[in-house]
């Protein structure tokens, strides 16, 4: 699978400054059962994914006699083989990347994604993906390993970033397009204890990701249609869009964006469809 896959410490000394001052309210009022504010309620997931079983089914054994009826009864046969349990998040990888290969293929997982730190590097770049652009060595992919194509625009500086950067992507929406939206939400779903636990490692404020993954999916489907050749400018070592609203977009906005329109279609499509496979497998919100 393709996962396209920032730490705040500001809200637990909030937290902590709250806490002090209740202590300390709670110190000088009389009846503290009366004056002090109830806790506060846990807050509830909005999308929440059943939750799987991390342990593997115990085996069904043959029945044995029925003394009564003087019969036996056939074995039940279980309608599947259960899962192995989910390995830790630090020894994940392997188990990662070989759920990939079983998707994508060897070749495809050899090629592009970096076999370390699967899990926690794809919820570090989906939690970038509507803000700015994250370090390469925090990618769970590989770089594509070509320049982009670009040509001349005049006698300034501003170039032209030409269609035949479409092609620079092709791999990447294809092998996207070629993955069932519904088998990538199942695996998701199944790997999801470890993609939450990356999460709070991460330290970000939204308690829950699949929530913040459906709000990063749903950014980047409004991401503006952007027909190429567009311009761009040199700035430092990369390539700024020329027009200053499309440059202050998000770096996943325009990723897509840089995919041309028909690469970022197919990919846009791929994402509403895995998004609401994943919707359709949360549970009913609490009460």
């Amino acid at each position: 699978m393709r996962w396209f896959i920032s730490a705040l410490v500001v809200l637990a000394l909030v937290g902590g400054l709250w806490w002090v001052e209740q202590r300390q309210q709670a110190e000088l009022t009389p009846d503290p059962a009366t004056d002090l504010p109830s806790e506060p309620e846990d807050p509830q997931p909005r999308y929440p994914l059943p939750k799987p079983e991390l342990h593997p089914a115990p085996a069904i054994e043959d029945q044995v006699a029925d003394d009564t009826e003087g019969r036996t009864e056939e074995p039940i046969e279980p309608e599947s083989e259960p899962r192995p349990p989910l390995p830790e998040l630090a020894d994940s990888d392997e188990s990662a990347t070989g759920a990939l290969s079983d998707s994508l293929g060897n070749d495809f997982v050899d090629k592009w994604i970096k076999p370390e730190f699967v899990i926690s590097r794809t919820v570090a770049v989906v939690n970038n993906l509507d803000g700015s652009a994250p370090a390469l060595k925090t990618w769970p992919l590989r770089p594509l390993g070509s320049e982009p194509i670009t040509q001349q625009r005049g006698n300034g500086d501003t170039l032209l970033w030409t269609a035949a950067n479409a092609e620079r992507y092709t791999e990447l929406v294809d092998a996207l397009d070629a993955l069932p939206p519904e088998q990538a939400a199942d695996l998701y779903a199944r790997y999801y204890p470890l993609f939450q636990q990356a999460w709070e490692e991460l330290g970000e404020n939204e308690p829950y990701f699949n929530d913040r993954l459906i709000d990063v999916i749903d950014h980047l489907l409004a991401t503006p249609e952007v027909a190429l050749p567009f311009e761009v400018v040199p700035y430092e070592s990369r390539l700024h869009f020329a027009d200053e609203a499309l440059q202050k977009e998000t770096w996943g906005r325009k990723l897509l964006m840089r995919m041309g329109a028909a690469q970022a279609g197919m990919a846009k499509e791929w994402l509403r469809n895995f998004r609401n496979a994943v919707v359709e497998a949360t549970d009913p919100p609490a009460p």
